[in-house]
Order: C-alpha cells, then structure tokens, then sequence
C-alpha cells in the first residue's frame, strides 16, 4: 500500500513515519531548549508542545507526539548513560544502582512531561480554534432572541416569558410606528405645497 489505505486515511506505515518526523521535531527543540536556566527543566514539555502545535492531523494526538518526543530524547540520551553506568561500575555496585534509578526516573520523566505537553499544546490549539466569532453565533442578538433562550434554558417561567414577550412586541410596534410617522410627513409635505 502507498500512503492510502482502504478507510481512505493514511497507512500505518505512514501515520508512523509522521508520528517520528513530529518527534524529531520536538526533539530538537527538547534538546535546545534544555540548554537555557531554569526553562531547561520543562524542555521535554515545550519540544513536545512545538512538536504537537505544529501537527495538522484531523484528530488531536498531542500526548502521543509528547511521549514519541520524549522517548526518542531518552534514547538520544543512551551513550550518556552508558557511560554513566561505566563509571558508576568502577566505583561500587550501589553506585551503579543509584545510576540506573536515577536514569529510569529521568526516562519517565522526560515521557511523562513530553505527553503532558503535548496534551497542553492540543487543549490550547482547541481553545484557540473556538473563536469568539462562535461564542457571538451561540449568543442570540435580538432582545426577542435572548428572551427565547432564557425561556428554554428554564431561567423564567411561562408566565413571565408571555409578558416579557408582549412587552418587547409592542415596544417594537411603538418603534416602527413611530418611524413611519416620522417618514410620512416628509412625503406629504411636497403634496401642501401644491
């Protein structure tokens, strides 16, 4: 198979080359930011956060990206470590004990953190695609509207939606009628002059 397969989406085979090429991402930016003070010890978070922000997949798979982000830095990290086991060998086995805890913590860590990341960066792209253009379409505009929709919420009673409605229906009337009155001398003031 090519890049479709028979659901009409992408194949396994390239739904994971994508999965790797967004981690890479991420991982580059892990391993950058993880150089600056202080922000350095969030860099698994804010890889992974790039990494996922960047992603246009139909479906959010922000922790997915985070934890492919994240192991793909722990592996990146292997020489380091076997060189830390190798020495911690020479010195004590509890050394070497220590150095093995410490660095499944830290793989845990850096999976842990690249998800959690990569969940943010989903849940803020889903905040961001609700646009206020949305909240102003679900608001209704007229005062007849707001009305309806208070009634149906169960915010006012039968009762008072039928006088609040008549109120509002004549107020209207009074408005139209008041600016046809206003047009109508206008149009009948050149027939006097005649």
């Amino acid at each position: 198979m090519t890049t479709a397969d028979g659901r009409g989406g992408l194949s396994p085979v390239a739904r994971l080359s994508d999965l790797a090429a967004r981690a890479g991402v991420g991982a580059g930016v892990t391993v950058l930011v993880s150089v600056l003070p202080v922000v350095g010890l969030v860099a698994p978070a804010v890889g992974a956060g790039v990494a996922s922000w960047t992603d246009d997949a139909e479906r959010p798979r922000g922790p997915k990206i985070g934890a492919a982000t994240g192991a793909l830095v722990a592996l990146l990290s292997l020489p380091l470590t076997f060189f830390a086991v190798w020495v911690a060998a020479a010195v004590s086995p509890a050394a070497t004990v220590g150095v093995l805890a410490l660095t499944l913590f830290g793989a845990a860590y850096v999976v842990g953190s690249g998800a959690l990341g990569g969940y943010l960066a989903d849940r803020i792209a889903e905040d961001r695609d609700t646009s206020p253009a949305d909240a102003d379409r679900e608001a209704p505009a007229t005062p007849i509207e707001r009305l309806k929709h208070r009634y149906v919420e169960g915010d006012i009673s039968d009762a008072e939606f039928e006088r609040r409605l008549d109120r509002l229906v004549s107020a209207d009337r009074d408005r139209t009628d008041s600016a046809s009155r206003r047009e109508t001398p206008e149009t009948t003031a050149p027939e006097h002059e005649r």
